[in-house]
């Protein structure tokens, strides 16, 4: 165990005023942090400096919370702004951007200030090798490995936890350990799921994979609308397709929307790691990216849905029914995209990582955005989406952590997110952070 960095020095510093027993005012706490943080090498930014309304502005400008201080290290950590309530401290790693690939073990480096962006790009550029992970260039690598971040090359990959061979990760008490399947592996298992709720990532490892030389994406849309038999024959048809035996290299996704015509759109796409004429059998049987430019906010509430069995008819039949009838007139702009799992992804044991859908069929993604993605968020926008997931699921049992949605109970998400694996986690809690400093709504416990 060693003590190090800003990272190092910002958790103990901190420890004291961050106890959830601490008895203080958040006038008291706010100047108590800026007083601890005064002397280490951070750029602090609080609600009297004139940053401090862009830089706590959230993505989602449906939340409006106003944290105590924004914390910057110029050396070590991660992004971390699980908070979700007021008075609580961030600790905004995007000024560590290090990614350094071992040519030799095809092992890689990466703080978690950088986007998934930035992250492809260098892989490539170093040595035309890649990770499996999702498409949006401006998410944060260290928030989406920790949860169970998927893509397209997943089937080929695993999540990218699955790709995590160590974890650098400065604990409550202010010391920094590398966490891996030989030293801190109790640790290691619950990072791989859980891990904002232990610490400050500031870097994961990864054993990288060759980047597929073959790439091929494919579409179909319908240009009409679909009469709601045909809707709900469709995604049978996909579920069908989807369930059938599929190589690895073979993606695929349905999106679903309003058509702006008081119908329904649907559309396929998918992405084919290999030759066009093994494409074309499976079949029968861009731009360059960037993370410089600001990312266009969004105000929106989103919920997920993980299935592990086929649904049957009846059960497309009744979201079909909701969608025609509840999702044709509304003003909200609303999607639905149901990614497809499996290969890899399945193939790792439920108990080897705390990520536990390793038998999961389809990821469901339902959100929606107000009209023009501006505040103030529609009254009747969250019944509107819970009410379409209730069409497909009146009792879901497992949800996408990543998708983080405040809306469920302490049961449901401990069941929803981490399903068998929750004990465990709190157990773990206990060995590494037993004063709970790193809490937020969603956090594992102390106690299951």
């Amino acid at each position: 165990m060693k003590a190090y960095g800003a990272a190092s020095w910002i958790s103990a510093a901190l420890f004291t005023l961050l106890l959830p027993g601490t008895h203080a005012t958040p006038i008291d706490r706010r100047a108590g942090i800026s007083s601890c943080l005064s002397g280490a090498d951070v750029t602090i930014v609080g609600p009297s400096d004139s940053g401090y309304s862009a830089d706590s502005k959230a993505f989602n400008e449906r939340l409006s919370y106003q944290p105590a201080a924004i914390v910057y290290p110029g050396s070590l950590p991660d992004s971390y702004g699980l908070g979700g309530e007021n008075g609580h401290l961030i600790v905004d790693l995007s000024k560590l951007k290090s990614i350094s690939l071992d040519a030799s073990s095809g092992n890689v480096a990466s703080q978690t200030g950088n986007r998934l962006g930035d992250l492809a790009t260098s892989l490539w550029n170093q040595g035309q090798r890649a990770l499996p992970h999702g498409t949006c260039p401006y998410v944060g690598s260290g928030g989406h490995t920790a949860f169970g971040g998927f893509g397209p090359f997943s089937r080929v990959g695993g999540l990218l936890l699955d790709r995590v061979v160590s974890a650098d990760v400065v604990l409550a008490n202010g010391t920094a350990v590398t966490a891996s399947a030989s030293q801190y592996s109790d640790l290691f298992w619950a990072l791989r799921g859980a891990g904002a709720s232990y610490g400050i990532v500031t870097s994961w490892t990864y054993s990288t994979l060759p980047a597929p030389q073959n790439n091929i994406y494919w579409e179909i849309n319908f240009s009409d609308s679909l009469a709601k038999s045909k809707l709900t024959s469709a995604l049978v048809a996909f579920q069908t397709f989807a369930s059938s035996s599929l190589p690895d290299e073979f993606w695929m996704q349905a999106v679903l929307g309003a058509d702006g015509d008081g119908g329904i759109s649907l559309g396929f796409s998918g992405t084919y790691f290999g030759t066009a004429s093994d494409f074309k059998t499976q079949l029968n049987g861009g731009t360059g990216l960037s993370t410089s430019a600001p990312e266009t906010p969004d105000t929106f509430f989103a919920k997920s849905l993980i299935t592990t069995t086929a649904l049957p008819q009846s059960t497309w039949a009744s979201w079909a029914n909701f969608l025609y009838s509840s999702a044709t007139d509304t003003d909200l702009d609303w999607f639905v995209e149901i990614d497809l799992y499996g290969g890899a992804i399945s193939r790792v044991g439920k108990d080897d990582t705390a990520f536990a859908h390793r038998d999961a069929i389809f990821t469901f993604q339902l959100y929606a955005s107000s009209a023009n993605s501006k505040p103030p968020y529609p009254s009747d926008g969250i019944s509107f989406v819970s009410d379409m997931l209730a069409s497909i699921d009146t009792n879901p049992q497992a949800a996408y952590a990543n998708y983080v949605d405040p809306t469920l109970t302490p049961a449901q998400w401990q069941t929803q997110y981490y399903d068998g694996h929750y004990q465990r986690l709190t157990q773990v809690k206990a060995a590494y952070d037993p004063n709970n400093v790193f809490s937020f709504p969603q956090s594992i416990g102390l106690t299951a």
